[in-house]
Protein backbone atom coordinates (compact mmCIF):
# COMPACT_ATOMS: atom_id res chain seq x y z
CA UNK A 1 0.00 0.00 0.00
CA UNK A 2 2.67 2.41 0.71
CA UNK A 3 4.56 2.19 -2.68
CA UNK A 4 1.45 2.44 -4.27
CA UNK A 5 0.53 5.30 -2.18
CA UNK A 6 4.25 6.71 -3.05
CA UNK A 7 4.31 6.20 -6.46
CA UNK A 8 0.77 7.94 -6.59
CA UNK A 9 2.13 11.18 -5.11
CA UNK A 10 5.17 11.10 -7.71
CA UNK A 11 2.20 12.12 -10.32
CA UNK A 12 0.14 14.40 -7.88
CA UNK A 13 -2.15 12.14 -6.74
CA UNK A 14 -3.08 12.01 -3.06
CA UNK A 15 -4.64 8.78 -1.29
CA UNK A 16 -5.56 7.69 1.95
CA UNK A 17 -4.46 4.36 2.94
CA UNK A 18 -5.80 2.09 5.15
CA UNK A 19 -4.42 -0.90 7.58
CA UNK A 20 -5.20 -2.68 10.49
CA UNK A 21 -2.11 -2.24 12.28
CA UNK A 22 -0.06 0.79 11.19
CA UNK A 23 2.34 1.67 8.27
CA UNK A 24 5.38 -1.05 8.05
CA UNK A 25 3.95 -2.75 10.95
CA UNK A 26 4.35 -6.32 10.35
CA UNK A 27 6.55 -7.95 6.88
CA UNK A 28 6.87 -4.58 4.98
CA UNK A 29 8.93 -2.75 8.18
CA UNK A 30 10.71 -6.32 9.20
CA UNK A 31 11.79 -8.36 6.40
CA UNK A 32 16.05 -8.85 5.78
CA UNK A 33 15.33 -6.06 2.29
CA UNK A 34 17.38 -8.38 0.32
CA UNK A 35 17.14 -7.78 -3.42
CA UNK A 36 17.79 -10.42 -6.45
CA UNK A 37 18.40 -9.68 -9.89
CA UNK A 38 18.43 -12.24 -11.85
CA UNK A 39 17.33 -15.35 -9.44
CA UNK A 40 13.44 -15.40 -11.10
CA UNK A 41 15.32 -15.24 -14.74
CA UNK A 42 13.30 -17.84 -16.67
CA UNK A 43 10.37 -17.90 -14.45
CA UNK A 44 6.75 -15.97 -14.82
CA UNK A 45 7.90 -13.07 -12.41
CA UNK A 46 11.56 -12.92 -13.87
CA UNK A 47 11.16 -9.46 -16.17
CA UNK A 48 9.02 -8.27 -12.98
CA UNK A 49 12.14 -8.92 -10.18
CA UNK A 50 14.09 -7.70 -12.59
CA UNK A 51 12.19 -4.16 -12.60
CA UNK A 52 11.60 -4.30 -8.94
CA UNK A 53 15.88 -4.37 -8.67
CA UNK A 54 15.96 -1.25 -10.74
CA UNK A 55 13.19 0.27 -9.01
CA UNK A 56 14.65 0.01 -5.30
CA UNK A 57 17.84 1.64 -6.69
CA UNK A 58 15.96 4.51 -7.93
CA UNK A 59 13.61 4.81 -5.16
CA UNK A 60 16.99 4.89 -2.74
CA UNK A 61 18.84 7.57 -4.68
CA UNK A 62 15.28 9.58 -4.66
CA UNK A 63 14.65 9.35 -1.04
CA UNK A 64 18.42 9.47 -0.21
CA UNK A 65 18.20 6.11 1.77
CA UNK A 66 21.67 5.28 3.74
CA UNK A 67 21.11 1.51 3.88
CA UNK A 68 20.67 0.99 0.55
CA UNK A 69 23.99 -1.10 -1.24
CA UNK A 70 25.28 -3.22 -3.47
CA UNK A 71 26.99 -6.21 -2.19
CA UNK A 72 28.09 -10.09 -2.67
CA UNK A 73 25.93 -12.82 -1.37
CA UNK A 74 27.30 -16.45 -0.86
CA UNK A 75 25.65 -19.70 -0.27
CA UNK A 76 26.80 -22.13 1.86
CA UNK A 77 26.63 -26.06 2.50
CA UNK A 78 26.65 -27.24 6.05
CA UNK A 79 26.03 -30.96 7.51
CA UNK A 80 25.74 -29.24 11.18
CA UNK A 81 29.01 -31.48 12.46
CA UNK A 82 30.17 -28.61 14.35
CA UNK A 83 33.85 -29.35 12.04
CA UNK A 84 34.94 -25.61 12.13
CA UNK A 85 36.77 -24.67 8.29
CA UNK A 86 40.42 -23.35 8.62
CA UNK A 87 41.15 -19.15 8.02
CA UNK A 88 41.13 -16.58 9.66
CA UNK A 89 38.04 -15.31 8.05
CA UNK A 90 34.88 -17.40 9.32
CA UNK A 91 37.02 -18.28 12.72
CA UNK A 92 34.69 -15.60 14.45
CA UNK A 93 31.63 -16.46 13.39
CA UNK A 94 29.56 -18.70 15.57
CA UNK A 95 27.16 -20.05 12.83
CA UNK A 96 30.24 -21.82 10.59
CA UNK A 97 30.44 -23.93 13.68
CA UNK A 98 27.86 -25.94 11.98
CA UNK A 99 30.12 -27.87 9.32
CA UNK A 100 30.67 -26.01 6.54
CA UNK A 101 31.46 -27.77 3.74
CA UNK A 102 31.45 -25.60 0.85
CA UNK A 103 30.58 -22.07 -0.20
CA UNK A 104 29.16 -20.51 -3.49
CA UNK A 105 29.10 -16.80 -5.23
CA UNK A 106 25.38 -16.53 -5.62
CA UNK A 107 25.47 -12.90 -6.98
CA UNK A 108 27.70 -9.72 -6.57
CA UNK A 109 26.88 -6.10 -7.05
CA UNK A 110 25.74 -6.13 -10.26
CA UNK A 111 22.62 -8.60 -9.24
CA UNK A 112 22.28 -8.13 -5.94
CA UNK A 113 21.45 -5.33 -3.08
CA UNK A 114 19.75 -4.91 0.32
CA UNK A 115 18.02 -2.04 1.69
CA UNK A 116 16.67 -1.62 5.64
CA UNK A 117 12.45 -1.97 4.69
CA UNK A 118 11.47 -0.13 7.55
CA UNK A 119 13.63 2.59 6.27
CA UNK A 120 12.37 2.16 2.78
CA UNK A 121 8.40 2.04 3.52
CA UNK A 122 8.71 5.24 5.99
CA UNK A 123 10.39 7.53 3.69
CA UNK A 124 8.48 6.61 1.16
CA UNK A 125 4.96 6.90 3.55
CA UNK A 126 7.21 11.00 4.57
CA UNK A 127 7.24 11.54 1.04
CA UNK A 128 3.32 10.55 0.51
CA UNK A 129 2.48 11.93 3.18
CA UNK A 130 3.72 15.71 2.47
CA UNK A 131 2.03 15.47 -0.95
CA UNK A 132 -1.40 14.94 1.03
CA UNK A 133 -1.66 10.98 1.40
CA UNK A 134 -3.30 10.31 4.29
CA UNK A 135 -3.47 7.08 6.95
CA UNK A 136 -6.41 5.68 8.37
CA UNK A 137 -6.46 2.90 10.95
CA UNK A 138 -8.76 0.34 10.81
CA UNK A 139 -10.22 -2.41 8.84
CA UNK A 140 -11.88 -2.22 5.38
CA UNK A 141 -14.83 -4.90 5.16
CA UNK A 142 -16.29 -4.26 2.23
CA UNK A 143 -16.96 -2.08 -1.11
CA UNK A 144 -19.72 0.18 -1.83
CA UNK A 145 -21.34 -0.10 -5.36
CA UNK A 146 -23.38 2.07 -7.45
CA UNK A 147 -25.17 1.33 -10.56
CA UNK A 148 -25.18 -2.42 -12.53
CA UNK A 149 -28.98 -1.79 -12.96
CA UNK A 150 -28.40 -2.63 -16.26
CA UNK A 151 -28.01 0.29 -18.09
CA UNK A 152 -25.28 1.78 -16.43
CA UNK A 153 -21.96 -0.57 -15.19
CA UNK A 154 -21.50 -0.75 -11.40
CA UNK A 155 -19.35 1.37 -10.22
CA UNK A 156 -17.03 1.42 -6.72
CA UNK A 157 -18.23 4.55 -4.77
CA UNK A 158 -16.46 3.58 -1.51
CA UNK A 159 -15.25 1.69 1.20
CA UNK A 160 -16.61 0.24 4.70
CA UNK A 161 -13.53 0.95 7.32
CA UNK A 162 -14.78 -0.50 10.86
CA UNK A 163 -18.80 -0.26 9.88
CA UNK A 164 -18.27 3.56 8.34
CA UNK A 165 -19.03 4.20 4.84
CA UNK A 166 -16.48 6.24 2.86
CA UNK A 167 -16.44 7.60 -0.22
CA UNK A 168 -14.11 7.29 -2.56
CA UNK A 169 -13.59 7.83 -6.54
CA UNK A 170 -11.11 4.84 -6.72
CA UNK A 171 -10.35 2.13 -4.76
CA UNK A 172 -6.70 0.13 -4.69
CA UNK A 173 -6.87 -2.99 -2.97
CA UNK A 174 -3.09 -4.10 -1.44
CA UNK A 175 -3.24 -6.94 1.26
CA UNK A 176 -0.04 -7.91 3.25
CA UNK A 177 0.03 -11.12 5.79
Amino acid sequence: GVSIAYHLALRGVKSTLVDRAGIASCASGKAGGFLAKDWNDGSPVGMLARKSFDMHEQVAKELNLPSYRRLKCMGVAVDGTGSKPGGAKLKDLEWTDLGVQGARLMGDETTIAQVNPKELVDAMWSFAERKGSTFRKGIVERLEYAGGDGSRAKRVTGVVIDGAIVPAESVVMSMGP
